[in-house]
């Protein structure tokens, strides 16, 4: 009996181990920890420093392709957890595109950036509770919802000064 419950031991054990390994391979998000095109920088998006160190605490990590990844973030099913939630941040606004996205589309994120930050949204409870450090105080939120406004202002107006592209002169017949 001995014997058996050994040899069985043994083998739940290497089963486990197995598991284990396979399981640190699979990504059901895809590879979110690879930086795509090697695109890592933030575009036209020119932040003052102390915007620059409250986004790079608390949104970075899943708003943009430089994420820091601890290394509970290489072990399944907490991996899998992370990348679906860093992929969702990137997908829905990525600072790493900036300079990609039409000034309209900035002006839309900057605007959801200053309301989920002044609500409280953002960035989520799940991060903020393992990441102490990027849990924003209300001066905090307050900054980067000035800045946010101030920084779509100064957009709007660049887009009503810019004369119109040639597709609007035939268009408006003018």
């Amino acid at each position: 009996m001995r014997f058996f419950l050994r040899h069985c031991w043994t083998f739940i054990s290497g089963v486990s181990v197995l598991l284990a390994v396979c399981s640190v391979t699979v990504h059901p998000y895809g590879r979110p920890k690879e930086i795509p095109n090697g695109n890592d920088s933030q575009g036209d998006l020119k932040l003052p420093p102390e915007i620059n160190v409250l986004l790079k605490h608390s949104c970075m990590d899943c708003h943009s392709s430089r994420t820091a990844w601890p290394w509970y973030s290489y072990v399944a099913p907490v991996s899998w957890l992370l990348e679906r939630d860093v992929q969702h941040g990137r997908d829905r606004m990525n600072f790493s595109e900036w300079g990609r996205y039409t000034p309209k589309e900035q002006q839309r994120f900057l605007a959801n950036i200053a309301s989920a930050v002044k609500n409280g949204e953002m960035p989520l409870p799940q991060y903020t509770f393992i990441h102490r450090q990027a849990k924003l105080s209300d001066a905090d939120r307050n900054i980067i919802y000035r800045w946010a406004r101030l920084e779509r202002r100064g957009l709007r107006a660049s887009q009503l000064l810019l004369p119109p592209s040639p597709a609007e002169h035939v268009l408006t017949g003018r």
